[in-house]
């Protein structure tokens, strides 16, 4: 054990944790093929839309445990924790994004450069992939406990330069 350990202590905390998420984005993409392979498109991609779903619920709850957040009151708080997850998750250089507020209950998210999509486009299957973000997302105000309605406006996918995507938020369901 104590030589695992010595071994491990080579490794700094930053690179253990680029190996765990490069681990997970890995994970994540061999399993959508697994399916796709198995069951085709179409399932593999509702599949996978139902899957990181649920685990945007999840990813969302362990960031706000982790930071002592337990629910958010305005647009200001959505804007931070956005931010915050998605640059814990998927931290540059592989993603550029921004979240710029629009007004009191809406956000403006820019993604200049996707690493999911770049490594879709690198396999030649952009054609058939349907993103998993707005599901992913979609679990992360669940677990936020707002209701919100995104409208894409630009897609990287579709040759846009950038992904727009305008977040309403139509409730603050706030947990008591």
């Amino acid at each position: 054990m104590e030589q695992g350990k010595r071994l491990l202590s080579y490794i700094s905390e930053e690179q253990k944790i680029e190996i765990l998420r490069k681990n997970w984005m890995s994970h994540d993409a061999r399993c959508q093929m697994a399916i796709v392979r198995e069951l085709g498109w179409e399932m593999g991609n509702k599949l996978n839309k139902t899957i990181i779903s649920d685990m945007g619920k999840v990813m969302m709850y362990r960031i706000m445990n982790a930071l002592g957040i337990p629910k958010v009151k305005n647009i200001e708080d959505l804007q931070a924790i956005c931010l915050a997850t998605v640059l814990f998750y998927y931290p540059p250089p592989n993603m550029i994004y921004q979240f710029e507020r629009e007004s009191e209950t809406s956000l403006i998210g820019v993604i200049e450069k996707c690493g999911v999509y770049e490594n879709i486009k690198k396999i030649g299957v952009s054609d058939q992939y349907e993103c998993g973000c707005f599901a992913m997302r979609s679990g992360w105000y669940k677990a936020l406990g707002v209701k919100v309605e995104e409208k894409l406006l630009k897609c990287l996918k579709d040759g846009d330069d950038i992904c727009k995507i305008v977040l309403k938020v139509k409730d603050w369901k706030i947990k008591k």
